[in-house]
């Protein structure tokens, strides 16, 4: 199963883009694009999470 995470939680090392989740698996057409270690936004309704589509790659400069 991947990993979801809820509106508000740190992305960790994880940022990318994410899609919002329905309660029972549903996927919606709602995608955001966040930051490494930032929060997540809110979703549409209470009960859906995010799951991970495209992790962005880490940069070594």
């Amino acid at each position: 199963m991947t990993t979801t995470k809820k509106p508000g939680e740190n992305t960790g090392n994880n940022g990318g883009i994410y899609q919002e989740v329905g309660p029972r698996g549903g996927k919606q057409p709602n995608y955001t694009t966040v930051p490494d270690h930032r929060p997540l936004p809110p979703t549409t309704k209470p009960g859906h999470v995010w799951t991970p589509v495209k992790v962005t790659p880490n940069s070594n400069r």
